[in-house]
């Protein structure tokens, strides 16, 4: 996702990216993603750097809360809920040494059981691969197969949780504030969430009630 966010902004014409280099050689006014370490440069003269974030805080209060903008967030919260997903398995997957690639699999549970909450997802995240650990230590260093039941315990557990079967099945993280620009963006400045970003089922109801209120 971040890749896809720095290269709308170039195109844009907001940033510059030294792509397909990974980094210049000698780019002081040079900013580095914090997660990812990709570098980035303001080329957007139309502020001040220092007024940006003043000029964003603007332009959302700006915006009618109609339905194309209520869509419009909705869609942006459920993509980055599938990213935090994303992020927060892997770092479950390499806490107990499994391969960070089988992150990708949990966006097809996400895709096809939408009404769960982000703290929820992170539930289902952390008690499938402590199931994969299970399995793992069961069957010795050999992981065929555990990949798959780790996928398969996430997507029962979304379901159980979803239908209400299971209750209190829920990880907000102790801070609100989401790791990536981006989310906090969102949760705090274009919709005014705050930890409902975590606990709210993204829905236009949630995005309404909280920024009418």
């Amino acid at each position: 996702m971040t890749l896809v966010i720095l290269a709308l902004l170039q195109d844009q014409g907001v940033i510059e990216v030294p792509w397909p280099q990974m980094r210049w050689e000698f780019k002081p006014d040079a900013h580095t993603t914090p997660i990812e370490g990709l570098q980035w440069r303001l080329a957007w003269t139309v502020y001040e750097p220092g007024r940006l974030l003043e000029a964003l805080d603007d332009y959302f209060d700006t915006l009618e809360r109609d339905d194309f903008v209520t869509a419009f967030q909705l869609r942006l919260w459920t993509d980055i809920g599938s990213a935090e997903t994303e992020r927060f398995f892997e770092q479950q997957l390499a806490k107990h040494r499994f391969p960070g690639g089988w992150a990708l699999d949990i966006a097809f549970a996400y895709r096809d059981c939408p009404v769960l909450t982000l703290a929820q997802w992170r539930y289902c995240a952390w008690a499938a691969v402590r199931r994969g650990a299970s399995l793992a230590l069961q069957q010795g260093p050999q992981t065929d197969g555990v990949r798959e039941a780790i996928y398969q315990e996430v997507r029962r557990r979304a379901s159980a949780v979803a239908s209400g079967a299971w209750s209190g099945c829920s990880f907000p993280p102790s801070s609100p504030h989401p790791e990536s620009a981006l989310g906090r963006g969102f949760a705090y400045r274009v919709t005014r969430l705050g930890p409902l970003y975590w606990t709210g089922w993204p829905s236009s109801e949630v995005l309404l009630g909280r920024t009418t209120a």
